[in-house]
């Protein structure tokens, strides 16, 4: 929705009393980037808010400090260093905020200054996003320049995660980040589908460096925490020429205004005209989230801070680009700020005023006293944000926000936990899976056109994993396929592994398992419904725990299930098949089905054979064609892959080429021993290697 918001109070001086900002600062994280761990310090500009590292919130990116000369005496803290991440392999490196409540309102803060701390003196250009969504691009011009951009964003988990895009234009980096709680009533118009992020602007008699202004007298450089609970940069507007302040002593009451939000103190000091019936100001995008299809929200608060005369009038129309505020129409009473109202309020979600203002170009704003008015315009302060869409998700409403988002977010937090507890980093940043760009190594995800992104496969395979099975796996609702061999998982094979819906494809094998296989796999594994590979767990016994004792004194036996054992193949080729002489393990086949009607005349994908044998994982055999790899049908039957190799000239006849670069040949799996030997009536032996 495009909008533009006024939100506009007037109260006469008999309602001005002292009302007092509250000090507490519940919910607030507020962190240094790259002081030491186990190191905090209270910030004396904020009465005391604390800092603390960042050693809790990620785990990635590397220390550097500002140098000479831009490390000077009077710099806040928090500038001194910065994190910054170098690793090229992970383009996307994130923090995650904790805790924070679903569906809860929060403003972020994100503060930058290069200062040179790389000594290159190349100020980079990187991407800033919150989530999966791109917040903005932060764009270093100068090293002595500090830039803080801040969002407010309503979120849809029980944590919030920023993070730092690599864009190919310099290492990113980050000196602070802190994040504020906000009442559910403030900034109606921050949802689960859009955010409200910071402007800078300037106009030409004077810069500034907020989108949030005040206009106290000279002495009051930054309004914020204690004087603001939610600790909101209010700066002061700089001294303008045409501009004079009115000011009072006591605080506006706004008791009687609902869901007043603002800090009192910032409506005890007005500007107005020094001479003239107008205010006018300009403002011009900031580069950071600049384009023609930017649309602000404009915000401005007006309070009557002098007592009036009976006749007096002070009343002015707004208008936004030389056009009345809303269009072609005239002012209402409401829409026309008047001293004799105490209060009106015009909002974006309700009927009286939906303006767009939208472009790159510069914007301007004016109060024009009318023809009727006895005073000159005022203002009090006002604010500029951009609006942010935030695609992730298709619905405004606050339910089913969270209830659509919960499955997704879910997944997100599974894969955290399953990250933490088995000590994963490969470029495992941010959402497992979207952007599509930045999906994590190792995963597969579904991506429906009208629901968010699942995890279907989790391909972990030689990742050092170690402990036992985590029961965070079984939140994986849409997993189909979960490889976790060659590792060094131990304890039994959970039962909560039978349990999982979707679950078409498991591999445990070559781990340290211990304990009988769930009786309820075993029957998933022989009915056909699920691929089960257990091999090489010395401590397993698939037949129930009164037999584990007896199967363990077999000599080297293998258990025989819908999966393989690595002992012998054969080759026994179908007729009309060129024979190759190769060399392979034996193996049992444990199935009801016939393979060879199973397979035969079929046509497999490349695609199709990279998953039946787990991406080629286990070679089996090589010959002059090429090499031999196991596979699994959809049934659990195990096959023989031949892949013809590039530098291979024979059999171009027997191989139907998919493409022209893969071709295969599909055989049944057989046992009884090589061809080879098997001609020369050697006896096959369940120990024989390839």
């Amino acid at each position: 929705m495009k909008f533009l918001a006024l939100l506009c109070l007037a109260a006469s001086s008999e309602l001005l009393t002292v009302i007092r900002a509250q000090l507490d600062s519940p919910g607030f994280i507020s962190i240094d980037c790259s002081i030491a761990a186990d190191r905090s310090y209270s910030d004396q500009s904020t009465s005391g808010l604390r800092y603390v590292s960042d050693a809790g919130f990620t785990d990635a990116g590397l220390n550097g400090a500002v140098g000479p000369p831009y490390d000077q005496p009077d710099m806040a803290e928090r500038y001194r260093t910065v994190r910054y991440f170098p690793d090229v392999g992970a383009l996307r490196s994130c923090y995650t905020l904790r805790p924070v409540t679903p569906g809860g309102k929060y403003l972020v803060r994100a503060a930058f200054y290069y200062g040179n701390y790389d000594g290159l003196d190349r100020p980079p250009v990187f991407d800033l996003h919150i989530g999966v969504n791109r917040w903005a691009t932060v764009n270093v011009t100068a090293a002595s320049d500090k830039y803080i951009l801040e969002a407010v964003v309503v979120s849809p988990a029980d944590f919030l995660q920023v993070c730092l895009v690599n864009t190919g234009l310099g290492t990113p980096f980050i000196s602070g980040l802190d994040l504020r709680p906000l009442g559910w009533t403030m900034h109606p118009e921050a949802t689960v589908n859009q955010s409200l992020l910071l402007l800078s602007f300037s106009r030409p008699s004077a810069t500034f460096d907020f989108n949030r202004y005040n206009f106290w007298p000279a002495g009051y450089p930054l309004f914020r925490y204690p004087y603001d609970p939610y600790d909101r940069l209010w700066q002061r507007c700089g001294t303008i020429a045409a501009w004079t302040n009115i000011n009072t002593s006591a605080t506006v009451d706004v008791s009687n205004v609902n869901s007043f939000d603002k800090p009192i103190d910032i409506l005890q000091s007005a500007a107005t005209p020094v001479d003239g019936t107008r205010i006018d100001f300009t403002w011009s995008p900031d580069a950071f989230v600049n384009n023609e299809n930017t649309t602000y929200l404009l915000l401005l608060y007006f309070a009557e801070l002098q007592r009036l005369e009976s006749n007096a009038l002070r009343q002015f129309d707004i208008l936004v680009d030389d056009a009345t505020w809303n269009g072609s129409q005239d002012f209402t009473s409401n829409q026309t700020v008047n001293s004799k109202s105490q209060y009106c309020q015009i909002f974006v979600n309700g009927d009286v005023v939906k303006r767009t203002v939208q472009g790159s170009g510069q914007h301007t704003v004016s109060l024009v006293a009318t023809p009727n008015a006895i005073l000159p315009p005022i203002l009090n302060a006002f604010e500029i944000y951009s609006v942010k869409l935030m695609p992730e998700v298709a619905t405004n409403d606050t339910d089913g926000i969270l209830l659509k988002l919960s499955w997704s977010k879910f997944h997100t937090k599974t894969m955290m936990t399953i990250r933490t507890k088995y000590s994963l980093k490969k470029n495992w940043m941010g959402d497992p899976c979207a952007p599509k760009a930045f999906a994590w190594d190792g995963l597969n995800c579904s991506y429906p056109s009208l629901s968010p992104a699942t995890v279907t496969a989790l391909l972990l395979s030689s990742s050092g994993l170690s402990g036992v099975v985590d029961a965070s796996f079984s939140d994986l609702k849409s997993l189909q396929h979960l490889d976790l061999s060659n590792n060094s998982l131990s304890g039994p094979i959970p039962y909560f592994l039978a349990q999982m819906p979707s679950l078409r494809y498991l591999d445990l094998s070559s781990n340290k398992l211990s304990r009988p296989v769930p009786a309820v796999l075993l029957e998933k594994n022989k009915n056909g419904s699920l691929v089960l590979r257990i091999d090489n767990n010395e401590n397993i016994c698939d037949n129930g725990a009164s037999k584990c004792k007896l199967e363990k004194k077999r000599s080297n036996k293998t258990l025989v299930i819908a999966t393989v054992v690595p002992i012998a193949i054969a080759t026994l080729l179908t007729s009309g098949f060129i024979i190759d002489k190769w060399t392979a393990n034996t193996a049992r086949l444990n199935s009801p089905r016939d393979t060879s009607n199973i397979i035969e005349n079929r046509r497999f994908a490349y695609k199709d054979l990279k998953l039946m044998t787990s991406n080629f994982r286990e070679e089996i055999g090589r010959g002059g064609f090429g090499g031999v790899f196991l596979g699994y049908l959809e049934n659990g039957s195990p096959v023989a892959v031949k892949m013809r190799s590039k530098t291979s000239s024979q059999g171009d006849k027997e191989f139907l080429a998919e493409d022209k670069k893969h071709m295969a040949l599909v055989y049944e799996y057989m046992h009884g021993g090589n061809l080879e030997d098997r001609l020369r009536g050697k006896p096959s032996s369940p120990s024989q290697k390839k």
